[in-house]
C-alpha cells in the first residue's frame, strides 16, 4: 500500500477549469468521479467557475446539481494538456405554480451484478406492489405467486434487503397489501454476490420501499377501482415531513378485493382403471389494512440512524365448490358422483421492524452499516366443509377445523465497505437470522348419526426453528480496464423440527457450507460514445426447504387430494456460470448454465389402496439448465421508448420419481416487452406484456400463457394529480393449461382467474413547498426517496 501511495503521488497532474453557464443559483454542488470504478475524487460547492488539478491520462465523469436546475453532466478524457469545459445549467422550474419534470431516467439500468427497475412508471396502472412486480420486465410470475428470472427455479423475494422467509402465497398476499406507489425501485439480482444470502438458486428480487423526503411537509393520496367479473378497490395516503435533522414518513392503505379461480382437471387415480373429473370454482373476497412508517435522525454528515416498520392486517375468505365425478376409463361408466363445499376464513397479521445505523467513513464512499430486524407473522384459519354424495345424501361427511401458524424472525447484519485510493474496494460482513414457527391444527369430523369426533388424520402440532449464521469477505480491484471481484461466503445452517401430534417425531439439518463467487468485468469498446461491457460470473448457492415444505401436517383439498410437507427434504445446491453483456448500463445479452443437485420439487404421490393423492415435496436427483437471454430497445428521453426481449431455457433431469428412473429434457421460451409513447408532457400511454411458450413447473408441463397490459396516464390539476386508465390482461391470455405424465401419475387440466380487468386510478400530490433562496426554490420529490 505504501508503494501504491508513492506511485500515486508521482503521477502527473493536469489543470481542469470548469465554467457554469446560465447558473441562477447562489451555489451548486459538483461531483467528479474517476472512471471506470466511479471513485469520487472531488465533491464540493461551486459558484460560477472552478479550477482544480487531476491525474492525467484518465477518464472522469462530472455532475453538477443545483436546487432549481436540471443536473448537468459530462464525460471527459483528461490528457496532459490543461483543459477547459463549459456546463450549461437549465432551470427545472418554469412557473412557481407548476413543477415540470424533465427526465431521461431509464426504466432499467445495470449496476455491477444487479439490474435496477424504476417502479415509478409501473405504479401508475397498478393498485398494489404485487401488480408492479407482475409488470416488471423480465420477471415472470405464475398463478401461485412464484417469481422467475433467468432460471425455471423461483427467485427469492426480499423487501428492503431482507428475506421474508414466507411461502409464495403469503408473500403474494403481503405484496398485495402494499400500495403501488410505496415502491421506489426493484432490484433484480440474477447472480447475487457473496455479500448476499447464498439462498435462492433462482436469483433475488429485492423490493425497495420508499422512505420520507428531506424537504418540508408533503405527500400523496390515491384512490383506485379495478373491475373484472369481481371488483378490487383501494384508497390510501402517504405523508412525509422533515424538520432539521429529523425526517419521518407514514403511509396507510385500505384495500377491498375479490377474485375467483376456476379449475378443471382430469386425474387418473388407478392406472387403466378410473379417473377423477374435477370442476372447481373458488371465490376469494378479502379486506386489508396496511400501515407503514418510520423516522431517521442525522446526527452529523457522517452518521444517521433510522427506524422503519410495516404493519399488515388481512381478513380473507375462500368459498369453494368442487364437483367430482369418478368414471371407469374403459367403459365410461360413472362410479361415483359427489360434491364438496369448503369455506375458509383467514386472518393474518404481519409486523416488521428495522433499526439501521449508517456511518460514512470517508468521501470515497466507504461506509459501515448495522441493522437489527424483528418480524412477526401470525395466521389463523378456520375451515368448514361437507362432502355430499349426490346419489345418497345420507352418507354426507361434515368436517371443521382451525389452523394457527405463529412465526417470528429475528435478524442482525453488519456490512463494511471500504474503498482504497488505489482502486481496491473491500467488503466484509456478518449476518445472523433466527426464524421460529409453531403450527397447531385441530380438526373434527362428523357423519349423520355419529357424534362429532377428532379427525386424527388432519389434527397436527408442529414446531420449527431455522438459524442461519453467515460471514463473507469480498474484494474488487480495477486494472487495465478489468474489474475483478472475488468473494467467499460461509453459512452455517441449523434447522430443527418436531412434530408432537399425531406422533412425537423430530428431524434436524445441521451443516456448514462455503459459497464462492467470482465476477469479472471488462469494457469491450464504445458504440456511439457509450461503453459495451462484458461480465463473467461464477456462483454457488443453496435452496433450503421452507417451513411449509417440511411440515408434515395434512391440508384438506378435497376427498381425493391432500397437501403435506416432507420433513426428510434435503437442501439443493446450484452452481451457476454466466456471461453477459451490457450497453450503457442496459443489459442486452446473457448466456448461462445452472447445475443443480438434490433438486426438490412439488410432486404428486398416490395411495393405491385409498386412491387418495398427496401433493408434497421430494428430492428427485439432479438437473442441468441452459439459458439464453437477449434484450433490445430504444433508450428513453424522446417521445417513444420501448424495451423487448426473450429468454430460452432447456432443462435436463436425471433422477428417480415413484421409485422409477426419471430422465427427460424440456425447453421453453419467454418473451417480454414494455413500450411508452408521450403525446405531451402531461399525457402518455404505455403497454407492457409477456408470453411464455411452454414451460415446466413442479414436473407439470405448462401450456402457453401470458398477459398484455395497457395504461393511459394524464397529469391534471397543474401537474399535482395523475389520472390513469388501465386494462389488465387485455386478451385474457393468462389462463394456464397443464398436464402431468410421470411414472404412473397422469393429469390434465386448466386453471384461470379474474385476471382481465379495467380500472381507474387517481393520485394527488400535495404540500409542494417553496424554498426561499436566491434563484428560486427546490421542488422536492413528493413521492419520497430512499435515503
Amino acid at each position: 500500500m505504501v508503494l501504491s501511495s508513492a506511485f500515486a503521488k508521482a503521477q502527473t497532474t493536469t489543470s481542469l477549469t470548469i465554467y457554469l453557464e446560465n447558473n441562477s443559483n447562489a451555489s451548486a454542488t459538483i461531483v467528479i468521479k474517476e472512471l471506470p470504478d466511479s471513485v469520487v475524487v472531488y465533491n464540493k460547492l461551486i459558484n460560477d467557475s472552478l479550477t482544480i488539478s487531476l491525474a492525467s491520462n484518465k477518464n472522469y465523469f462530472i455532475k453538477v446539481t443545483a436546487s432549481s436546475a436540471l443536473p448537468a453532466t459530462q464525460y471527459i478524457p483528461l490528457k496532459e494538456e490543461p483543459m477547459t469545459i463549459y456546463l450549461s445549467m437549465i432551470d427545472n422550474i418554469t412557473n412557481l405554480d407548476q413543477v415540470v419534470v424533465v427526465s431521461k431516467k431509464p426504466l432499467i439500468t445495470r449496476e455491477d451484478d444487479k439490474e435496477i427497475v424504476d417502479a415509478e412508471v409501473l405504479s401508475y396502472s397498478s393498485t398494489n406492489a404485487f401488480e408492479v412486480l407482475e409488470k416488471t420486465p423480465g420477471a415472470i410470475i405464475d398463478q401461485d405467486g412464484n417469481v422467475y428470472l433467468s432460471s425455471t427455479t423461483p427467485a427469492t423475494v426480499f423487501i428492503n434487503g431482507r428475506e421474508m422467509k414466507l411461502n409464495s402465497a403469503d408473500i403474494a398476499s403481503l405484496l398485495k397489501s402494499l400500495p403501488a406507489n410505496s415502491i421506489q425501485k426493484i432490484e433484480i439480482l440474477r447472480t447475487p454476490s457473496a455479500k448476499y444470502d447464498a439462498s435462492g438458486s433462482g436469483g433475488i428480487v429485492n423490493i425497495v420501499l420508499k422512505k420520507g423526503v428531506k424537504i418540508g411537509f408533503n405527500g400523496s393520496a390515491n384512490v383506485s377501482s379495478f373491475q373484472g367479473k369481481k371488483n378490487t378497490s383501494s384508497v390510501g395516503i402517504t405523508v412525509n415531513k422533515s424538520s432539521g435533522k429529523w425526517n419521518s414518513f407514514s403511509s396507510y392503505q385500505y384495500s377491498n378485493s375479490n377474485n375467483f379461480e376456476r379449475l378443471n382437471s382430469d386425474r387418473l387415480i388407478a392406472l387403466d382403471s378410473s379417473s377423477v373429473l374435477q370442476n372447481s370454482y373458488t371465490e376469494y373476497p378479502g379486506a386489508n389494512h396496511y400501515l407503514g412508517g418510520g423516522t431517521d435522525y442525522q446526527f452529523n454528515k457522517k452518521f444517521n440512524i433510522s427506524y422503519d416498520g410495516n404493519l399488515s392486517l388481512n381478513n380473507s375468505n375462500s368459498n369453494a365448490e368442487n364437483n367430482n365425478v369418478v368414471i371407469k376409463k374403459a367403459t365410461g361408466n360413472v362410479l361415483n358422483n359427489n360434491q364438496s363445499l369448503i369455506d375458509n376464513k383467514n386472518k393474518s397479521f404481519y409486523f416488521s421492524n428495522a433499526i439501521t445505523g449508517k456511518y460514512k467513513i470517508d468521501s470515497l464512499g466507504s461506509e459501515w452499516i448495522n441493522e437489527v430486524t424483528y418480524n412477526i407473522f401470525n395466521a389463523d384459519n378456520s375451515q368448514r366443509y361437507v362432502n355430499i354424495p349426490l346419489a345418497n345424501t345420507t352418507n354426507s361427511t361434515f368436517g371443521d377445523g382451525t389452523q394457527k401458524n405463529d412465526k417470528s424472525i429475528f435478524g442482525f447484519r453488519s456490512d463494511l465497505t471500504y474503498k482504497f485510493k488505489n482502486k481496491i474496494t473491500l467488503e466484509a460482513g456478518l449476518k445472523y437470522s433466527n426464524s421460529s414457527s409453531n403450527n397447531n391444527a385441530d380438526y373434527f369430523i362428523q357423519r349423520p348419526g355419529d357424534e362429532r369426533r377428532v379427525d386424527s388424520f388432519q389434527t397436527n402440532q408442529f414446531e420449527y426453528s431455522e438459524k442461519i449464521s453467515a460471514t463473507y469477505l469480498q474484494m474488487a480491484r480495477t486494472f487495465f480496464g478489468f474489474t475483478l471481484k472475488p468473494g467467499l461466503r460461509l453459512e452455517t445452517t441449523d434447522i430443527v423440527g418436531r412434530q408432537k401430534v399425531p406422533a412425537d417425531t423430530s428431524f434436524s439439518i445441521k451443516r456448514t457450507d462455503l459459497f464462492p463467487y467470482v465476477y469479472l468485468s471488462h469494457n469491450l469498446f464504445k458504440i456511439f460514445k457509450n461503453d459495451l461491457v462484458a461480465n463473467a460470473i461464477y456462483r454457488r448457492s443453496i435452496t433450503r426447504p421452507y417451513y411449509e415444505n417440511l411440515n408434515p401436517y395434512l391440508k384438506y383439498v378435497d376427498q381425493y387430494l391432500f397437501e403435506t410437507g416432507n420433513p426428510n427434504l434435503k437442501p439443493q445446491f446450484t452452481t451457476n456460470y454466466e456471461f453477459n453483456v451490457s450497453y450503457d448500463n442496459f443489459p442486452v445479452f446473457s448466456i448461462g448454465v445452472n447445475d443443480t443437485r438434490d433438486i426438490f420439487s412439488n410432486v404428486t404421490y398416490q395411495d393405491q389402496v385409498t386412491k387418495i393423492a398427496f401433493r408434497t415435496y421430494d428430492n428427485l436427483g439432479k438437473n442441468k439448465e441452459f439459458y439464453f437471454r437477449a434484450v433490445g430497445g430504444i433508450p428513453p428521453g424522446g417521445k417513444y421508448f420501448f424495451y423487448a426481449g426473450g429468454r430460452y431455457n432447456r432443462n435436463t433431469y436425471d433422477g428417480f420419481y415413484q421409485n422409477k428412473p426419471l430422465n427427460y429434457s424440456y425447453d421453453g421460451w419467454v418473451f417480454f416487452m414494455y413500450q411508452e409513447y408521450k403525446f405531451s408532457r402531461s399525457l402518455n400511454v404505455n403497454m407492457q406484456g409477456f408470453m411464455r411458450t411452454k414451460g415446466l413447473q413442479n414436473f407439470y408441463e405448462i401450456g402457453s400463457f401470458g398477459g398484455l397490459y395497457f395504461s393511459l396516464n394524464k397529469n391534471v390539476l397543474k401537474n399535482k394529480g395523475t389520472v390513469s386508465l388501465s386494462l389488465r390482461d387485455a386478451l385474457y391470455t393468462n389462463p394456464v393449461d397443464f398436464s402431468l405424465d410421470q411414472n404412473g401419475i397422469q393429469a390434465t387440466g386448466r386453471r384461470e382467474n379474474d385476471s382481465r380487468r379495467i380500472g381507474l386510478k387517481f393520485r394527488y400530490n400535495f404540500g409542494l413547498q417553496k424554498k426561499k433562496e436566491k434563484g428560486g426554490f427546490t421542488a422536492p420529490n413528493v413521492e419520497g426517496s430512499n435515503q
